[in-house]
This record gives C-alpha cells, structure tokens and sequence, in this order.
C-alpha cells in the first residue's frame, strides 16, 4: 500500500527554527551571513525589494520586531526579519539587477528557507513518532521525495 502526501507549508516557529533553516538554505545556494552593520554601509546605491515569506507567522518571544539575519552572494543582499505582526519578511538589494531579478532571487531564497524548514520539521515529528525514512531522493526540480517505513 502507498500514497502521496504534500505538503502545503505553514511556517509558524521559533525564530532559532527558521534561523537554521535560513542558514541551511543560504549556504546550499552559495550565500553567506552577513555581519548586519556592513549591510547598513552598501544600502544607499543598491536597489531594493521587499515581500513577505508567504505562509508564515513568527510566533516567537526570543526574536522582537526589528532583529534581522543577513545572508549575501555577490552583491546580493538578502535580509530576513520579524516585523511588528511577527511576520517574517525577505528583503532582497542589489546594485546590478532589476526589480523583477532580485523579486526572483528573493522567491527562491525564500522557497528553499520554507523547503528547509518544512523537511526538518517533517523529518523531526517522523523521528519522534518512531516513523523510518527509507529512501530520500531530491529530484531535478529540486523538491524532496521521502519514502517512509511504518
């Protein structure tokens, strides 16, 4: 017997899950964290665009409105952030890329950040519900099939 599943994400976590899933996404695509204070330097010449990560609600105490983690490729700068809903927004800058590229660039890093953290969040629950992974297979279009062992 079998079937499929997928999964429609929901992001609602703590500000340290969606951090390692940040992380975890970032440095797959070749981006690396960025110290917030030169972000704060390179902002005025660079081109900006904003979106909210769609699907998710920051419901965390550790992270207040405001607090950002910055990951950068290049002159790409992509920031993450809580804002005063609790909402996790993407802000994507650029002094070489139109509007529409860095809108682009900033749905596929926020694409991978919500396929990140909905695989640990899979895995996780599978594990404690004593559940075996048992076969793992990312295909050509990048998503994740799991076969799992009851």
């Amino acid at each position: 017997m079998s079937a499929v599943c997928v999964l429609t994400p929901l992001v609602i976590a703590s500000w340290p899950a969606i951090s390692a899933a940040i992380s975890g996404a970032a440095a797959a695509m070749g981006f690396s964290m960025a110290a917030s204070e030169l972000y704060e330097e390179a902002r005025p010449r660079q081109k900006k665009v904003e979106t909210e990560l769609e699907n998710s609600e920051v419901v965390a105490d550790a992270m207040s409105a405001g607090e950002k983690i910055v990951i950068r490729k290049g002159d790409i700068t992509i920031e993450f952030g809580r804002d005063e809903r609790g909402r996790c927004t993407v802000c994507v800058t650029g002094t070489k890329q139109s509007d529409k590229e860095l809108r682009k660039i900033g749905e596929e890093v926020a694409g991978r950040v919500i396929q990140q953290f909905t695989y640990n969040k899979l895995v996780s629950e599978l594990k404690k519900r004593n559940y075996k992974v048992a076969q793992e297979e990312v295909l050509a279009d990048e998503s994740v099939k799991l076969r799992i062992r009851l």
